[in-house]
């Protein structure tokens, strides 16, 4: 039992690895579609790493995360609202 526990935990330290590289290849390939946190996390939850780990690959933390997405949100309603 021990032995799939170390086997589940290594499988997915090595999907965020390669989550991470596919982020940085995308960067490379089209720099202004990921030049905020929140578009990099999108793109990462897009390939299947929860929010919480997606937010750390991105550089952030989830907390950090959370609020820029509620200011994006508020700005999108707003468009008066000061950027």
């Amino acid at each position: 039992m021990a032995k799939e526990s170390i086997e589940t935990e290594w499988l997915a330290v090595i999907g965020r690895c390669l989550a991470y590289l596919c982020l940085e290849e995308a960067k490379r390939r089209e720099p202004a579609k990921f030049n905020t946190v929140p578009k990099k996390v999108e793109f990462l939850r897009g390939m299947g790493l929860p929010k919480d780990a997606a937010a750390y690959a991105a550089g952030s933390t989830p907390a950090s995360v959370a609020e820029l997405e509620r200011q994006q949100r508020n700005r999108k309603g707003n468009p008066r609202c000061p950027t």
